[in-house]
């Protein structure tokens, strides 16, 4: 079973393997803490917002941040944005870099999407949210590749989605209840973010077989996890071994 380092109203940090730092907050417990605007109740299908330094309580942006967080087109994405960012920071000031003002710790992106931190690119960072959490993952003493996800357990997919997301010996050897679905696919998703390349990936040439993954029909020898947050979300990582 992974450590639990720290839970609370406010954020729960995972240790699912020794080194590595999990760590997930609710996107609204967020928003209480750190902007001082009052956001509508539909503000996921409201146009952007006006965000400028006053606004926050607790000032953790880079100017070049808060010039990327204004560019956004939904207000949806402002906010998910703002609490990753947030999410990561918190966790790589306080694990790694606990001199570090938060709007000194940056993130950027690779070529493919990774994102990686601008002054510690050693440190492996992953970053993934829905629905209302946040979820931020990192590897301070090891130089290692990992990847993050988190999905809402909706109800069970309709066949299109079945066959875009899986091939059909993943779907042959999956229960076919929601549950066992979206941890297949958020250990995809995570499989995807380790090799840092997203959805610039075939889905089909990563496979969740009979809890094994496999990478164009070769077994991968990695560590994963897989847990469940309030009965309606699955938490998944890939990882190196140990």
């Amino acid at each position: 079973m992974p450590r639990v380092l720290a839970d609370n109203f406010f954020q729960t940090t995972l240790s699912p393997q020794p080194g590595i730092r999990v760590r997930y907050m609710k996107i609204p417990h967020i928003v209480d803490r750190i902007l001082r605007l009052t956001l509508d109740p539909d503000y996921k299908k409201m146009a952007p917002i006006p965000i400028g330094p006053g606004d926050f309580k607790i000032p953790f942006l880079s100017d070049d941040e808060l010039k990327m967080v204004n560019g956004f087109k939904a207000q949806k994405k402002q906010i998910e944005w703002l609490c990753g960012r947030f999410s990561l920071k918190t966790l790589v000031q306080e694990f790694c870099c606990k001199d570090s003002a938060l709007f000194d710790i940056c993130i950027s992106y690779q070529e493919k999407g990774a994102p990686f931190l601008n002054l510690y690119p050693d440190i492996p960072i992953s970053l993934s949210h829905s629905g209302d959490f946040t979820v931020a993952a990192i590897c301070p003493g090891r130089r290692i590749n990992l990847g993050i996800d988190i999905e809402k357990i909706g109800k069970t997919p309709e066949t299109f989605f079945m066959k875009t997301a899986f091939t059909q010996k993943e779907i042959s050897h999956m229960a076919p209840f929601a549950h066992e679905i979206y941890r297949h696919w958020t250990l995809k998703e995570a499989f995807l973010k380790y090799i840092k390349m997203g959805f610039n990936e075939n889905l089909h040439r990563v496979e969740i077989i009979d809890n094994k993954i496999f990478y164009q029909g070769q077994q991968q020898e990695l560590s994963f996890w897989s847990t469940t947050i309030e009965n309606r979300y699955i938490l998944s990582m890939v990882a190196d071994p140990l």
